[in-house]
């Protein structure tokens, strides 16, 4: 059985195929630059890896039909014909408390998708276009299957998930902590026993996804018990472009000052803060720890706050779960930062970490523990694979 996952962003569309059960990865890829003049497309099988940046895609349902006919013809063609192709699941990232469980989505799950949008205002466009491009170009022959990022979460308590605001508005508008990356901490933390060698019931973990996006969640027995991410993915951790924590009465001052209207206090919140405010130069982590090393004043001031805004999450998810036996870093930066795991986890003797400085610097070994072998606290190493998640997920539904 095929199943094709889908994380489609505003320009690009990141897709793999695979064989299930057996998990193997038939075809993978991913278009950049979609609507540009330009598109840059990367398209890999175990017999073919091919690059072009000389080809227009004009929008959504172009590029996924150049996959689909990369996926069946010629030399590129894995399968015979896209009908081969029995479920496409779909990184979604929150629609709140709509739903309880990943799902089948139909037309009407469609118009529920439309009325989310402004819950995640950066993802949740583009997630809905994907999935409005496949029933245009796979029909009725092929399921389309909503994975959520925020179902991960779905067990945090009331006394983490509310405000403290009116009840009236949690009961009228559902404002309340949603949380996001579930799709990633999902793999992390069964990796993380893994690689520790014990049953994920019985460990008090801290899982770090940190990149563009950065969030932490508290994961308790396997349960997350509480999430940086809020009611939108603007909340908790500094961000490439995310303000994070912020006194929300400076928000109000500065729409006075400014004179913004909401559109632009969103943009402002979601685009134009994080380390790219901050430093007022870069967004991309690469170049705000190179200034950094290199001393760079602006870039010493975003990489400090990012990195101390981490180690205060960490402290507290450590206090809210009694202790901690495991903490993972996964993410662009979690995975491929040694620095930044390092500054990170500096100074927190009372909690007995210890990293073993050649092993956090060693790049070779994609995952693994970095702690010492004296350390109280196992820290370990996850390259995140939430497609592999995806298509679990959406071969187990399709199943039943």
């Amino acid at each position: 059985m095929y199943i094709l996952t889908i994380n489609s962003g505003s320009t690009s569309i990141k897709f793999k195929l695979y064989k299930m059960p057996s998990e193997s990865v038939i075809a993978s890829g991913k278009i950049e630059n979609i609507g540009f003049e330009k598109s840059i497309v990367n398209y890999h099988t175990p017999m073919v890896s091919e690059k072009s940046g000389d080809i227009s895609i004009k929008n959504h349902k172009a590029g996924l039909d150049y996959i689909i006919k990369k996926l069946t013809s010629g030399k590129t063609g894995v399968i015979k014909d896209k009908k081969d192709i029995k479920a496409v699941g779909h990184r979604i990232v929150n629609v709140g408390d709509r739903v309880s469980s990943h799902k089948i989505i139909d037309e009407r799950f469609l118009d529920v998708l439309r009325e989310c949008m402004e819950l995640a205002p950066l993802h949740n466009p583009p997630n809905l276009m994907g999935v409005e491009v496949c029933f245009e170009a796979f029909g009725k022959n092929t399921l389309n299957i909503g994975i959520f990022d925020n179902i991960f979460h779905l067990n945090i308590p009331s006394k983490a998930f509310l405000y403290g605001i009116n009840y009236n508005y949690y009961e009228k508008y559902r404002i309340r902590k949603y949380g996001f990356h579930g799709i990633a901490y999902t793999y992390m933390v069964k990796k993380c026993a893994e690689l520790i060698g014990k049953d994920l019931n019985e460990l008090k973990i801290i899982a770090l996804m940190l990149g563009g996006g950065s969030s932490a969640a508290a994961v308790l027995n396997g349960i997350s018990i509480d999430t940086s991410m809020g009611f939108t993915p603007a909340e908790g951790l500094i961000m490439s472009t995310r303000c994070g924590d912020i006194d929300p009465a400076a928000l109000s001052y500065i729409l006075n000052r400014e004179g913004f209207t909401p559109k632009d206090l969103d943009d402002f919140i979601n685009k134009k803060s994080g380390v790219l405010g901050l430093s007022g130069k870069y967004s991309d982590f690469v170049n705000i720890e190179n200034g950094y090393l290199k001393n760079d004043p602006d870039c010493v001031r975003a990489f400090d706050c990012y990195c101390y805004r981490i180690k205060k999450y960490i402290g507290s998810y450590a206090a809210v779960m009694n202790g901690v036996d495991a903490i993972i870093f996964g993410g662009g930066v979690g995975e491929n930062s040694p620095v930044i795991r390092e500054t990170v986890l500096s100074d927190m003797d009372y909690l007995g970490i210890s990293l073993d400085k050649n092993l956090n610097n060693d790049r070779s070994i994609k995952e693994k523990i970095v702690s010492s072998k004296d350390s109280k606290v196992t820290v370990c190493i996850a390259k995140v694979d939430e497609e592999l998640i995806m298509a679990r997920e959406t071969y187990r539904l399709i199943r039943n």
